[in-house]
Order: C-alpha cells, then sequence, then structure tokens
C-alpha cells in the first residue's frame, strides 16, 4: 500500500461500512481493514466489482479483532508508519432475542461499540508516545450508531418508539457510550481525534450492495437539533453518504454533529 493518504475502516464486513469501502476503492483511495477472517471481506469487495489488481493496490487487511490494540495500531499506521487520516468505524454485534421484558433484545458483544472507540484511543494513545504528532496530523473518527438516542428531539416517528426506546435498549446504551467516547475524545485539551462524526441512521434495511440502494438524492439529513426522521434507510445509502459527505472532502463540516440520516 502506498504511504499516501489512507482510510482506515473497522467493521468493513458490515454493509454500511463496506459499501462506504467499495466507493473509497473505487475512487481511488487507499485504505486499511481490519477483519477476523480477511478472505470473507476480499470476497465481499470482489462480489462488488473491486478487481484484485485493486485490491492489491490500494487495500491492506490486517488480520484480528477489535480486543486487540496492537491490530488496531497495524491498521493506523502504514509500513512507513504515516498515519491514517481517517477512521472510520461501523462495527456492530449481532441481535440476540432472550427471554424477559426488560431487556428483550441484546446483541452478541453487549459492549462491542464502546469497546471498539476505548481500543482505537488506546492504540492512537500509544502511537502518540512513539511518534510525537501534531494536532494537524491526528485522524479523524466517524461511527455509526444509531437514532433513538437523542437527549435533545425525539428523532424516531411514533410508531417506532417502542421498538427504540425498550426493545433495543441494550444496543443503544453501548452506542450512547460510544457517541460520548467520540466527543470527548475530539474536544478535550488533549484530543485523539482531530474531529468526530456521529452517523445516525434510522432502521437498517438491504445489504451493502452499492447499486441496490435508492441514491442519495431521496435521503434525508439532519442534525440533533433538527434531526431528519423517518423509519428506513438501505446500507447502502448510508456507505454512499459517508463517501461522498466525509471521505471524500474530509468531513469537516460534519466535526461534532450527530447526523441523522433517513428516506
Amino acid at each position: 500500500m502506498s504511504s499516501s493518504r489512507f482510510v482506515a475502516f473497522f467493521g468493513a464486513t458490515g454493509g454500511c461500512t463496506n459499501a462506504a469501502l467499495v466507493h473509497s476503492l473505487n475512487a481511488g483511495i487507499h485504505a486499511t481493514a481490519l477483519a477476523r477472517t480477511p478472505s470473507k471481506l476480499t470476497d465481499m469487495l470482489l462480489a462488488q466489482g473491486i478487481s484484485q489488481a485493486v485490491l492489491d493496490s490500494q487495500l491492506t487487511i490486517i488480520k484480528g479483532d477489535i480486543a486487540s490494540v496492537p491490530a488496531i495500531k497495524s491498521v493506523l499506521l502504514s509500513k512507513d508508519h504515516t498515519l491514517a487520516s481517517q477512521i472510520i468505524s461501523g462495527v456492530g454485534g449481532a441481535p440476540v432475542i432472550q427471554w424477559g421484558l426488560k431487556f428483550p433484545v441484546t446483541v452478541d458483544n453487549p459492549e462491542i461499540c464502546a469497546t471498539t472507540t476505548k481500543n482505537i484511543v488506546q492504540a492512537l494513545r500509544e502511537i502518540y508516545a512513539e511518534q510525537p504528532t501534531s494536532a494537524s496530523q491526528k485522524p479523524s473518527i466517524l461511527v455509526i450508531s444509531s437514532t433513538g438516542l437523542s437527549d435533545v428531539r425525539e428523532d424516531v416517528p411514533c410508531g417506532f418508539r417502542f421498538l427504540y426506546h425498550v426493545i433495543l435498549k441494550v444496543p443503544h446504551k453501548d452506542k450512547k457510550e460510544m457517541e460520548n467516547l467520540v466527543a470527548e475524545n475530539s474536544t478535550s485539551t488533549e484530543e485523539v481525534f482531530c474531529g468526530g462524526v456521529v452517523v445516525r441512521p434510522s432502521l437498517l434495511t438491504g445489504d451493502q450492495s452499492v447499486n441496490n440502494g435508492k441514491g442519495l438524492l431521496k435521503v434525508k439529513v439532519g442534525n440533533e437539533d433538527k434531526p431528519a426522521i423517518g423509519y428506513t434507510i438501505h446500507r447502502a445509502d448510508v456507505g454512499a453518504w459517508i463517501f461522498e459527505h466525509v471521505i471524500k472532502t474530509g468531513g469537516e463540516e460534519w466535526f461534532g454533529q450527530r447526523v441523522t440520516l433517513t428516506y
């Protein structure tokens, strides 16, 4: 992989993040990605029309998982110790149905989003200790969260409020902690990230295929003060928005925001 600008991806086998990675590779952007099973990620990208030549020249896949800070450091640094300019994290757990009215839905790893973010922060702190880094050299981070977490305005339609505020309470607690970690480490005097963006899509549908979304013209965009309220959005369109408005541009205009995406 070239030592020029590159983007680090976590959760790249997930629909939204995978779609964003596909758009990035098609645009000639270099990337790194963490994957427990690299062949799974490679097969997903080949199925979307990314050539083996592009994979070989633009993508570095690090085998490992989010519990390993050394593996995360390998994703964040190129071989010549250049630091990623942006971090895209779409890590999430698989839903698990359980008996009980209080928490009927949990996930297989109920702290996976917060743990990933903590470990990214730790990895960056270790990198900064090893190679002093100016504020302008630090990466930004974008994390994929969910609607239903706002402390400012309701961003979920009435028909989905029981689902979001009761049934999904456990996974949403994890995502809220993740959001807080991004904010804390983007604005403090010892900031780890040069900026942070939280994307809150409504209920996700479809897979990662970039050809199956409705298109960005159908996507409504809001923020915490004026959320875009809707029922669903396709994973491919979330990935396309992340690429067009954050990866492609640097995303500075969205730093510090919690962006709602829906139809």
